[in-house]
């Protein structure tokens, strides 16, 4: 807890004892529990935001919007942030039963609107019409995406096995093959990425 500590009074002393707001002071402690998480240590990014809203008797609502606010004041470089949050996401990602189009599950508004205005940025559509926290996007706008941030070694492994998995006529072992490849792929991309984007994919997805 000695970091976590350390950081708070870094930040909450900055521009002096009592200048900043319950909302940031909320937003702060609520990045150091993503990062460090409390008496166990065990980080709750990888949690969801109705878990962390029941562990933290907070409204869904407020904890979606706290960490939002926190990924964009306390988490470092908001492009590698967005990144490793993507690939986070990515890790748990799926592959419509029939159809070619890849499916994120992203509570993380931070991730989400950082994705669609770098799909929007390649003249790709991406739909979340269904659920507000699943987009649908082509494999094509995705890779569009991957090519302009991430390893080309690590993606065209990506991308073959993908591929792959959409050539697979059976849909459980086609879902299957997409979900082993896009968990090594996120991690993969990240050790290649290193720094805060590593470390972003560590808490998210738990690893050791």
């Amino acid at each position: 807890m000695n970091d976590f500590k350390s950081l708070f009074l870094e930040n909450y002393l900055k521009f002096g004892l009592g200048s900043m707001s319950k909302q940031d002071v909320d937003s702060l402690v609520m990045s150091l529990l993503d990062r460090y998480g409390s008496v166990d240590h065990v980080p709750l990014a990888k949690s969801s935001n109705q878990d962390v809203s029941e562990f933290l008797k907070t409204p869904v609502s407020k904890i979606k919007k706290l960490r939002y606010d926190a990924a964009l004041k306390f988490g470092g470089h908001i492009e590698e942030e967005a990144q490793g949050r993507l690939l986070a996401a990515l890790a748990n990602a799926s592959l419509e039963t029939e159809g070619s189009k890849i499916c994120l599950i992203i509570e993380d508004s931070l991730a989400k609107n950082w994705l669609q205005g770098k799909l929007k940025k390649h003249h790709q559509i991406f739909d979340y019409s269904f659920n507000a926290e699943i987009v649908k996007v082509s494999g094509k706008g995705l890779f569009q995406v991957l090519d302009s941030i991430f390893d080309k070694k690590q993606i065209d492994k990506f991308r073959d096995g993908y591929k792959c998995a959409n050539d697979e006529a059976n849909s459980d072992k086609r879902i299957k093959i997409f979900k082993e490849i896009t968990m090594e792929f996120a991690k993969s991309a990240a050790t290649a990425a290193g720094g805060s984007v590593y470390t972003v994919v560590k808490n998210h997805l738990g690893i050791t």
